[in-house]
């Protein structure tokens, strides 16, 4: 996502319409998710990421860009793959792009209680994204793009997981010490009387009174 594809969202009908026409379509789409809140929101992040990322970005004449290469065209040169992806995010575009996809980590990992299964999905997605963009004017995928989208999702998927434990653990030690509080002091239990003791008393009252007959 770059500062152009914002300013493109913004004037250009185009991406604007296809925002409003994925978020009709994930109303009835939603009913098919465990909890539909959820999945609405999770596909109203995908929405937002098509509408930015996935339609024609119309440079105005007055200010001409290079666009960058498309990443399909870089696998031939493995030394500069890796250096894109192990290179830290240095600028305000790179940021954003992480940002980008933090809110579909979260959701995802709401809907799937999976961590690793949202990073999966967050990753599918920006790489077909990003392997569409070579049709798309304007548009240029990127190594930096990809890494920095799945990044975006795994931090949101793992801040999702956060919350979420931190929650359960809380409920649970909130249920705990109110248990306590409420239970009454139960009767330590006595134990029952020795049968033997019982038996015996009678049977020596027996023999006395009969030594005493005699």
């Amino acid at each position: 996502m770059t500062p152009e594809s914002l300013a493109t969202f913004v004037t250009n009908p185009v991406p604007q319409v296809v925002f409003v026409a994925c978020l009709i379509c994930a109303w009835p789409l939603s009913r098919f998710a465990r909890h539909r809140i959820t999945g609405y929101l999770m596909l109203a992040s995908v929405a937002m990421i098509v509408a930015l990322t996935a339609t024609p970005n119309y440079v105005p004449p007055v200010a001409p860009t290079l666009v960058p290469p498309h990443f399909l065209t870089q696998w031939n040169e493995p030394r500069l793959v890796w250096s894109l992806l192990t290179a830290a995010p240095s600028d305000a575009e790179q940021i954003a792009n992480i940002a980008l996809y933090v809110p579909l980590g979260l959701a995802g990992h709401v809907l799937w209680r999976s961590v690793l299964r949202t990073t999966a999905y967050g990753f599918l997605l920006v790489l077909t994204i990003e392997t569409a963009q070579y049709l798309i004017p304007g548009r240029a995928g990127s190594i930096t793009d990809i890494r920095n989208n799945t990044l975006g999702t795994f931090l949101g998927a793992l801040a999702a997981a956060a919350v979420l434990l931190a929650a359960a653990l809380a409920g649970r030690l909130w249920r705990r010490g109110h248990t306590k509080r409420r239970l009454p002091d139960l009767p330590v239990p006595q134990p029952p009387p020795s049968d033997k003791a019982q038996s015996t008393e009678p049977q020596s009252t027996t023999r006395w009174t009969s030594s005493f007959r005699r």
